[in-house]
């Protein structure tokens, strides 16, 4: 199974009609939320993945989350099966300096997390990266979720992605769990893994 996987489009025109090109090369597509403050620019993603997996960022507006929110694409607080593995999604952020519309207190993530079921095949959808892990922030700070970091060690996924902190990219074993750190997609970059059974090969790719 090949998946194509990224975060943080931030409305960039450019990346959109990368990814919209190279997706049929793909089976299946992960975006990891900040798509889009503009309705109309949304309704291009979904339109140009119609089978895509979708969880909201931080800074992601409202109108543009009852948008997702009302697709079918959107996994947010989701299990969904896929063949002998399965997406689970919790988009979102802790809180940030900037005040953006998807944040939340790490009590409603840790809630919000503790409802979902995961197993050693599921591929864990965030926005927010584990504290401490790809999370060191432009102005010096770790931006990344306590609750998501805890959930990740107790629930021990086989893959967990998430975008957030532009600054960064790569992968770490964390225990059983490979934590991916997604680039940018504005920056003009992006994911490709590769999935069998239980291994998961990873590429950072340019648009």
């Amino acid at each position: 199974m090949k998946l194509l996987v990224f975060s943080d489009l931030h409305e960039e025109e450019a990346a959109l009609e990368s990814l919209r090109r190279i997706a049929p090369d793909f089976d299946h597509v992960l975006i990891c939320g900040d798509i889009s403050r503009s309705v109309s620019f949304a309704e291009d993603v979904l339109k140009a993945f119609p089978k895509a997996f979708i969880i909201p960022g931080n800074w992601d507006s409202e109108p543009v989350n009852k948008l997702l929110a009302s697709s079918r694409q959107w996994v947010h607080g989701k299990r969904v099966k896929l063949g002998t593995h399965n997406i689970v999604g919790f988009g979102y952020s802790a809180p940030t300096p900037f005040g953006t519309f998807g944040e939340m207190s790490e009590e409603k993530i840790h809630d919000g997390m503790a409802k979902l079921k995961m197993d050693g095949r599921s591929l864990l959808m965030l926005h927010s990266p584990p504290k401490g892990h790809f999370d060191e922030g432009m102005l010096g700070r770790h931006i990344g979720s306590e609750s998501i970091l805890k959930t990740i060690k107790d629930k021990k996924p086989l893959a967990a992605f998430f975008g957030h902190a532009h600054e960064h990219e790569g992968t770490e074993e964390f225990g059983p769990t490979t934590l991916v750190k997604l680039p940018a997609a504005n920056n003009m970059r992006a994911c490709s893994v590769s999935l069998t059974d239980k291994k998961l090969d990873v590429e950072f790719i340019p648009l």
